[in-house]
């Protein structure tokens, strides 16, 4: 119990420190990305570098997912759940994970093309596919061998379903295999259990198979293991499937919302003041801008009837950003005001009502995130 409980505490303050990161990561990572978007505006389609900035765009993306992934774990953030293709799920980890996996590991894969939809977290789903894969291969580390992911569409009969406590109907199911040291039966019994962990000190929290198993209980699902001792282990997912359509992806060309309204943009760093201030500006806005919450109050006071809308960050010295809001409001209380957080777990819709925002935008947001929030708040506004 006395372990569980330092282990407990241990997990709490690698969750505050994850915030910490992730809130620094996320400015930087929005720097990076809106950069790169106002760069590939600049740059000719036929021009070869606006190739390399889509791919540092691609980069950027996935490494606000892993920044997410992150806070998930290290607060158990629950997000909105979305149909989602479970295939361009698993393949995506499957690219992030390829250069951290071994060489002497074979990866082999059987994912059919077709669209198999579930409700999910997709930030959670990552989640799982990173620890069973990362798992799958801790298991072959020192001499190597095959990892084997099969996905499938499947019908469970009722004594099927009954068998794994499931309803009948269609799942997709998921199968990952290892041909590792395998798991004995003293082990597979308290595989699931939070702290159980057979890796060495210093190498696992013993929380990886724990939160997987939580993750797919949460979203309807099954999860179980077959192995023996030196012969590799196989662990088995079933997820029920959707007939809803996933929402399609915004495409770099599509059209964005503009206009011409009087912003107001506060963040304490001078790097994504400079990017914001430029984003709104191409979409037809005046802005005026600053990095001290204390001088975007004196600005406001100033000319408040001026601004139609204020953009501030959350997180900032000597004022933080729902302090701004509120001293905002004081001064004119039907100004709507966007709330921009790189700690989404900080952050949601019933506090955004108590602060008085109207909305609040996870960082790093892209230029279609931005446009349509700025929009459809000032467009409530009228």
């Amino acid at each position: 119990m006395e372990a569980q409980l330092c282990q407990t505490h241990k997990m709490e303050a690698i969750g505050t420190l994850a915030g910490g990161i992730a809130h620094d990561f996320n400015n930087i990572l929005g720097i990076i990305l809106g950069n790169t978007e106002l760069a590939m505006d600049d740059v000719p389609e036929w021009n070869p570098a606006c190739l390399n900035l889509e791919e540092i765009r691609i980069a950027g993306i996935r490494a606000r997912d892993v920044v997410r992934q992150l806070l998930s774990f290290a607060h158990k953030t629950d997000q909105e759940r979305k149909p989602v293709i479970i295939n361009s799920i698993i393949i995506d980890v499957l690219k992030l994970l390829r250069f951290s996996i071994p060489a002497n590991i074979e990866i082999r894969h059987n994912i059919p093309k077709g669209p198999e939809v579930i409700l999910a977290d997709p930030t959670q789903l990552n989640q799982v596919m990173i620890n069973l894969f990362t798992n799958a291969a801790h298991a072959m580390e020192k001499d190597g061998g095959i990892l084997e992911i099969n996905v499938e569409s499947v019908n469970l009969t009722a004594s099927t379903a009954q068998f794994h406590d499931l309803s009948p109907g269609p799942y997709v199911k998921l199968s990952v295999s290892d041909t590792g040291t395998g798991i004995g039966p003293e082990i597979k019994d308290r595989i699931f259990d939070p702290y159980f962990t057979t890796k060495e000190v210093g190498k696992g929290s013993g929380m990886g198979l724990s939160v997987v198993h939580g993750i797919v209980m949460n979203h309807n699902g099954a999860i179980s293991v077959d192995s023996e001792l030196g012969k590799g282990a196989t662990f088995t997912i079933f997820l029920p499937t959707s007939k809803r359509e996933p929402v399609p992806e915004t495409t770099i060309d599509e059209e964005l919302p503009t206009g011409k309204e009087m912003i107001l943009f506060v963040d304490d760093e001078e790097s994504i003041v400079k990017m914001g201030t430029q984003r709104l500006k191409r979409l037809g806005y005046k802005v005026e801008s600053t990095t001290s919450p204390i001088e975007a109050l004196d600005l406001f006071s100033s000319k408040s009837d001026q601004f139609d809308l204020v953009i501030t960050d959350l997180t900032m010295p000597k004022m933080t950003g729902d302090k701004l809001v509120k001293a905002i409001l004081d001064i004119r209380p039907d100004i709507p005001i966007i709330l921009c957080t790189g700690c989404s777990e900080k952050i949601n819709s019933e506090k955004i009502r108590e602060i008085g925002a109207a909305v609040y935008l996870e960082k790093p947001h892209d230029k279609h995130a931005l446009s349509k929030t700025v929009r459809r708040v000032l467009d409530k506004k009228k």
